[in-house]
Order: C-alpha cells, then sequence, then structure tokens
C-alpha cells in the first residue's frame, strides 16, 4: 500500500494575512483574483485542479489537501512555508517543502502536427518582416488558449529559407534551465558543464546563439515564465535582448513577460485573436463540410470568436453526430451554454472546457473512460501503450478520438520504425482530467506503471532516450505515492556493469548528476523517513551534490543519512555514510578530519565483514596520506584496496585502486610503471563505462607524459581529459585539466597560454573550493610572473600560496618557499 500522506493542513495567521493582502492586490490592479479566478488560473497554468469553493476554505483558515496548497501557492506566487507552519507541512523534516515537479526525462522538441489550416497570411507576413528587421531580436506571439499560437509558428517555420536552422522546445512541463540549457547547447555543438550556475549557463546560451545564425522556437512559455514575478527564463530573455545577436527567439505565450524600457524596442509581438471571418469560415466548411448560407456561417464562427480550437471541437461533434453537410443552424440543438448569450463573448477557455465536458459526455462511457485513462500520459504514445493504459483500445477509436480534436495524430514514420503516435493538447488533457474521478486516474497510472515496468529496455543504454521507460515509470510511480518502488525503479541492477548497471549508474557515469539530483529530491519530499527509500535517497542526492562540487551541500545529506542508520542501528549504512562525508572533506582540503572519518568507515567494514567497504576506505585513506606527501604510505594503502577489490570481483574499485598506484608511482618518479597503471585504469573505465574514470586517466597519463618532458604528449591527454569534463559537467576534472595543461605551457616557455588557463582553473577551483588546486594555481602563477619580470606580481601569488599550502599540510609548501627566496632575492629584500 502507498505511504499515505498528511491531509487537512491550514494556513497559519500570518499566512492567511498574507493570502489576503494578494487577493486584495491583485483585485485593486483589475487581476482576476475573485476565488474561480484563483482556480481558473490554476488549471490553465498547471496539471492540477482546484475547486474554487477549496480555495474559499482555505483562505478562510480550513484545512485543506496538501497538492492543493501547493497548486493555490504557486498559482499566487507564494513559498508554501510563508502560508503553512513548516512542522506542519513536513513533521518529520521541518526543512524540506515542497515536492519537487517530476519533469519528463526529455524535452519535448518536435513540433505538434497542423492537419486542418486555414488562413493566417496576414500574421505570417508580419512575422516575417519582424524576421528580417536587424533591431529585433525576440518576435513574440501573446493568446489564451489554444488561439494556434503553436500552429502558427510550425506554418511560419515551414515557410522560412533553408539558411535558417531551426530549434523547437515545447514547454509542456516546466523543464529546469539547466535541462534546457543542456540540449540547446549540445544542439548548438558548444560544451555544457553540470556545475555552472544560472547565470553562467545563461551566458553560455546567449554566447551559442550568437555564434551561428538559428531560429529558436520557445512554445508555451507560460509554463516557465508567470505573469506577475520573475524567472530564471525571464532573465534569458532579458540578457538575450540586452547582449544577443545573429539568431533570433520566437516565443509563444498566453501573457506578454515584461521587460525593462530599455529592452522593449528589441522585442516584436504579435497579438493573436480569433481567425479571420473568411478563414473562419473556410475552416468549418472546407475541412469538417458543414454548410450554411453566408450569413448563417459569419453568425456561426462569430459567435466562437473564430477561436481554431473551439471551432474544431464543436465542427468534429457537429460532423460525427449530425453527419456530413449539416447544416451551422443545427449547432442551436447541441445545448451548449456556448451559444445561449447573445452579444456576449465569454472567456473562450470557458467555453472549450465545457464543449470538453460536453464531448466527453456524448462519448459512449467505454471512450469516455479510455479519454480520461490516457490523459495521465505525458508525451507522445501509440497504440501499443494506450493498450496497456486500456486494453480494447483500438487505432480506429484513437484516430476517432483525432477526428473529434479531442486527441493530436502524427502520421507513421516507417523509416524511423515510429508507429501511428497520438498526444494530448496540454489544455485537453487538463480538462479531461477535470472530468475523471480520482480512483479512475489512480487505476490508469496504475497501469501505466505496470506498461512501462513490462518494457524496460535491458543495457546497454546509450542516451537518456534509451531510459524513457523507466523514467516514466518512475513518474507513475511518484504519483501513486509508491516512493519505494520509484527509488527502485533507479537503483535495482539490470545485468550491466558500470554506467549500465542501473538508471542511476547511468546518470551518475554520463554526468547527468543534476537530473538525479532532481529524482532523488522528489523521493525525499514524498516518501517517509522510516521507509527504505528515504535515507538511500539521501547517499545519493549527497553523492549528486558531491560530483557537483557542493560539498557543503553534500555534507548535509550525509550527516543526514548517518544520523539515521545510527538510530535504526544500520551499522553499514552508518560506516558508508562516513566514507562519503570522509571524500567530501577530502575535497575541500581538511585532510586530517576526512582521515578520521576513512579510519571509521575502515574499522566498522571490518567489524561486519563489509568487503567491499574495507577495499573503499583503504582507497580513501591513501588518496589522503598522498596529498599530505606521504607516498610509500599512499602506496600501501592502495595495493591492499586494489588486492581485495581483486578478490571480490569488484571492477570500478579495481580501476580507482589501479588508478591512485599510477598516481602514487609518479609522485615516486617511476614513471614508466605509473602509465602501465594509468592505461589499466583507463581501459577498466572504457569497458564499465564509466567516463570519468577514463576522463582521470587520460590526465594522469598527461601528467606522467610531463613527467618525463614530453609536454606537446602530456599536452594532448590533458585536453581529452578536459573536454571529456566538459562534456560530463565534472566541474573538478575541468579545473585540474586546465591547470596541467598551463603546467605544460610553462616548461614551454609560453607563459602567456599558461596564464590563460591557469587563471581559469583558478577561478573554478575558487567556485567548488578545491583549496590544494587553488593553492598549486597561485604557485603557478607566482612562476609565471617571476619568470616574466613581475616580481611584486610574484611575491602577492607566491605568499598566498605558501598561507594556503601551510593552512592545508601539503608539500607544496617547501617549492612555495623555495620560489618565495628567489622572488625576494630579485626585489633586493
Amino acid at each position: 500500500m502507498p505511504t499515505q500522506r498528511t491531509r487537512g493542513i491550514s494556513a497559519t495567521d500570518a499566512g492567511l494575512q498574507k493570502l489576503r493582502e494578494v487577493k486584495a492586490a491583485g483585485e485593486a490592479d483589475g487581476t482576476r483574483l475573485t476565488f474561480e479566478g484563483i482556480a481558473d488560473r490554476i488549471s490553465r497554468n498547471s496539471q492540477a485542479s482546484v475547486d474554487s469553493r477549496t480555495v474559499r476554505r482555505f483562505f478562510d483558515g480550513k484545512g485543506i489537501d496538501r497538492d492543493c496548497i501547493l497548486a493555490i501557492c504557486a498559482a499566487l506566487g507564494l513559498e508554501v512555508t510563508e502560508i503553512v507552519d513548516p512542522n506542519e507541512w513536513h513533521p518529520v523534516r521541518s526543512g524540506q517543502t515542497s515536492q519537487p515537479v517530476a519533469i519528463a526525462a526529455t524535452l519535448n522538441t518536435t513540433p505538434p502536427p497542423v492537419d486542418e489550416w486555414q488562413g493566417r497570411q496576414d500574421e505570417i507576413k508580419e512575422l516575417q518582416t519582424a524576421l528580417s528587421n536587424e533591431k529585433v531580436r525576440l518576435i513574440g506571439m501573446t493568446a489564451a488558449g489554444s488561439y494556434g499560437k503553436s500552429a502558427l509558428a510550425v506554418k511560419f517555420k515551414e515557410q522560412l529559407t533553408p539558411d535558417w536552422r531551426v530549434l523547437w522546445v515545447s514547454f509542456i512541463q516546466p523543464y529546469p534551465l539547466a535541462q534546457f540549457g543542456r540540449w540547446l547547447l549540445e544542439e548548438l555543438g558548444r560544451d555544457y558543464d553540470e556545475k555552472w550556475n544560472e547565470e553562467t549557463l545563461i551566458g553560455q546560451i546567449v554566447e551559442g546563439l550568437i555564434a551561428e545564425p538559428y531560429l529558436l522556437v520557445l512554445d508555451n512559455m507560460e509554463t516557465v515564465i508567470p505573469a506577475e514575478g520573475k524567472s530564471v527564463y525571464g532573465q534569458f530573455l532579458s540578457q538575450w535582448l540586452g547582449n544577443g545577436g545573429n539568431s533570433k527567439l520566437l516565443l509563444t505565450s498566453r501573457e506578454q513577460p515584461v521587460f525593462s524600457a530599455n529592452l522593449q524596442p528589441r522585442c516584436y509581438w504579435l497579438a493573436l485573436k480569433g481567425l479571420a471571418e473568411a478563414d473562419a469560415m473556410r475552416l468549418v466548411t472546407e475541412d469538417y463540410g458543414l454548410t450554411g448560407t453566408q450569413q448563417e456561417l459569419a453568425h456561426f464562427v462569430n459567435r466562437m470568436d473564430r477561436h481554431p480550437l473551439l471551432m474544431q471541437l464543436v465542427s468534429s461533434w457537429m460532423r460525427e453526430e449530425l453527419g456530413e453537410g449539416v447544416g451551422v443552424t443545427e449547432a442551436e440543438n447541441l445545448g451548449l451554454d456556448l451559444f445561449t448569450v447573445e452579444g456576449y463573448h465569454r472567456d473562450t477557455e470557458t467555453c472549450v472546457r465545457e464543449v470538453v465536458a460536453a464531448s466527453l459526455a456524448r462519448l459512449s462511457a467505454r471512450l469516455g473512460d479510455i479519454l480520461k485513462r490516457l490523459s495521465v500520459l505525458r508525451g507522445v504514445f501509440d497504440l501499443g501503450l494506450a493498450q496497456g493504459l486500456t486494453a480494447e483500445v483500438t487505432e480506429a477509436e484513437l484516430r476517432y478520438l483525432a477526428r473529434l480534436s479531442l486527441l493530436q495524430e502524427f502520421p507513421p514514420e516507417p523509416l524511423k520504425g515510429k508507429r501511428r503516435r497520438f498526444q494530448f493538447l496540454p489544455l485537453i488533457s487538463i480538462m479531461v482530467q477535470q472530468q475523471a474521478d480520482s480512483e479512475l486516474l489512480r487505476s490508469a497510472h496504475q497501469a501505466a506503471l505496470d506498461y512501462f515496468l513490462a518494457h524496460l529496455p535491458a543495457p546497454p543504454w546509450e542516451s537518456l532516450e534509451d531510459l524513457t521507460a523507466y523514467l516514466e515509470g518512475f513518474y507513475h510511480a511518484g504519483e501513486l505515492e509508491e516512493w519505494q518502488l520509484a527509488f527502485d525503479i533507479l537503483n535495482e541492477e539490470r545485468g550491466g556493469e558500470g554506467k549500465n548497471k542501473s538508471v542511476y549508474y547511468f546518470l551518475d557515469f554520463q554526468g547527468f548528476y543534476r537530473q538525479n539530483a532532481q529524482l532523488y529530491e522528489q523521493i525525499i519530499a514524498g516518501s517517509q523517513r522510516e521507509q527504505d527509500c528515504y535515507p538511500n535517497s539521501l547517499n545519493r542526492l549527497g553523492n549528486c551534490y558531491e560530483s557537483l562540487g557542493k560539498y557543503e551541500k553534500a555534507i548535509a545529506y550525509h550527516q543526514q543519512l548517518h544520523d539515521i542508520c545510527e538510530e535504526i542501528g544500520d551499522r553499514k549504512g552508518g560506516a558508508m555514510s562516513l566514507g562519503n562525508l570522509g571524500l567530501c572533506y577530502d575535497n575541500l582540503g581538511q585532510y586530517k578530519k576526512a582521515i578520521s572519518y576513512h579510519q571509521q568507515y575502515y574499522d566498522i567494514s571490518e567489524e561486519i565483514g563489509f568487503r567491499q567497504g574495507v577495499s573503499s576506505s583503504l582507497g580513501n585513506l591513501g588518496n589522503c596520506y598522498a596529498s599530505l606527501g606521504q607516498y610509500e604510505e599512499a602506496l600501501s594503502y592502495h595495493q591492499q584496496s586494489l588486492e581485495i577489490s581483486e578478490e571480490i570481483g569488484f571492477r570500478q574499485g579495481m580501476a580507482s585502486s589501479l588508478g591512485n598506484l599510477g598516481n602514487d608511482y609518479n609522485y615516486l618518479g617511476q614513471y614508466e610503471k605509473a602509465i602501465s597503471y594509468h592505461q589499466q585504469y583507463q581501459d577498466i573505465s572504457e569497458e564499465i563505462g564509466n567516463r570519468q574514470g577514463v576522463a582521470i586517466s587520460l590526465g594522469s597519463l598527461g601528467v606522467c607524459y610531463d613527467s618525463l618532458g614530453q609536454y606537446e604528449k602530456a599536452i594532448s591527454y590533458h585536453q581529452q581529459f578536459l573536454e571529456i569534463s566538459e562534456e560530463m559537467g565534472y566541474q573538478q576534472g575541468v579545473a585540474i585539466s586546465l591547470h596541467n595543461i598551463g603546467e605544460a605551457f610553462i616548461k614551454l616557455q609560453n607563459y602567456s597560454e599558461a596564464e590563460t588557463k591557469i587563471q581559469a582553473s583558478l577561478v573554478i577551483s575558487q567556485e567548488i573550493n578545491i583549496k590544494d588546486l587553488i593553492a598549486n594555481s597561485f604557485k603557478a602563477l607566482a612562476d609565471i610572473a617571476h619568470q616574466t619580470n613581475q616580481p611584486h606580481l610574484a611575491l602577492t601569488h607566491c605568499q598566498n600560496a605558501i598561507a594556503l599550502s601551510q593552512e592545508l599540510g601539503i608539500p607544496l609548501v617547501k617549492d612555495c618557499e623555495e620560489l618565495l627566496v628567489r622572488i625576494q632575492k630579485e626585489l633586493g629584500e
């Protein structure tokens, strides 16, 4: 049984005051913030549905469902913890707030199909004029839901000259900027780093779009740019408007984003209305076969405000219900409120909602249930997946629903092995789900989960798309609050090695650290502390943030895990958390503290017979002693680690131990032996799909060739290390490889290039706080300044290096002191 969440949470007194202030402020400036208006905003801007009576209850201080609170706060731009007591929101974990949104593994980059199309030629010409205007950097189309913004963007794209390269993203979900940025930079052929902050990522995206001309279509931007308040996507658009060029952005949105006055001249906005009357009449007659006099047809389309989707829904319905060639005057017999209010244009989305409700009511019970069950699917689906949710559905029935405009239909693509596919428009999906009861939707989520679990592709996997079934299964498990199952989907071993061992390892080894973290954050937010998935997710989250270079955050998660393991007597879990804490402190340069944690990891692992833990802790201890310059002791630890890993068949441990031994022999001056160990490290890492291991081994080989005086060869290896690290977002690897390239250039007396590389390395190592690398960078910069006759600058850098080296207790301090003597001699001190 799924774990039940706490129900009936009410706002605090301060929260009620905040709610009422926001509502009053909205009503004062004309925003529709009645209880009905808030409910409508929720239904338009999310997959949630909250009745206006529930909104009123919450504003009256009554307890309501947690998911409803989330939806109301999101609609009003408020943090949940501003409104409710954080301790009541998460009784055990008062630091946690709202549950993260479950986001699909891959972006929706497929433009929607456009079958019935009439007119819009004037609008297309207007867009073409804006595109040719050199001053315009952003073209925007705004309109309420389903006025045909996306369809117009498709038709506009189709009429572009071949020299325009087009990239398309439909924000059917609020994709994180990191997910969007990674995809876009890969499409632009540029590097991506998982550890970039949002400001850096935005800068890289803008730089990539400037480099070569593209038309970037951003569809449904209201999903990520709220009407009120700021958003990271708004920051991206503002920076593009301020600094962009060469490419153009075309966005569609319900609302026009707000930019500062100086940026407005670089925008062109097209407020999309209904079709022209003549085009609307052709749509209902030529595409749907309705008949009538000119006056009757004009009256018919104008009463729907010539809204494309509304006309399609009504015309489809009339054609199916009343037959081909039906007269438009028969619409009066359909019984819709849409046709009963003379002289008053109602909100078109309300009309669409009523038509969808009426369409569902007129469908057979069977077809209505089919549509409601399919509405839980997030993306494109084919007949096979549809039958997984409702076994008896046929392709003919799906195509019939598409003829009613309740689904979109994509034709088959035999050359790509794709069958005929279908998809909901977001607005239709929301409205269909609003007509379904919770038990039916729950049953549909369960069926979807069962289908995906039965169709999990075995490894090897090469891309995120290969994991779609796993990640969709995870999503549906989450919707069912089956968080232990969701965790198992990510972590169950699938028969492969390395990256192919589990979904977690694929995401980790391939550098998808942020994606991994988002998944485990959902488990933490949804599960209970007593469930196994909760502490295990703390461990995974700690590892993710350690890979991202966010060591303090990683320490917090590993410490939480250690505390829980202590409480429940889980000695193995406690030992591993101690080891992970040691790794964090090692990266922070706190070697004595790290050694203490690794020693505890070793002692407990020995006591309980956890051989893998023994091997790992020995390797970690060896690394700490190597950092302190105690290479013989490090060598002993690493040799023991290798022997145990070989004994238990722990391939990843073997690879790491071989690499560590290679480092030890390099420090001891046995370069050929070091090269042999690093080559073995690389070979095993490639076999198990550990890209980070491959990258590190290449860098280590570069260090060996540098020691042998083969600087050009060393730079070649370091460059490979750099490229893989940048692709993965392995920030520590980027910093190390840049530093090592810089050191090689110093020896080649190319001081200008050396300084550029070392400075770039220093920026990253300071950002993620790799203290020993910071010290080495200051030492290298001191060398460069000394060699280029800048003794005062050399003195400053050298003093910085000495201070940090002494703090860390690392051997570099001796080299720095020798350099300081030479600098002071030059200064005459």
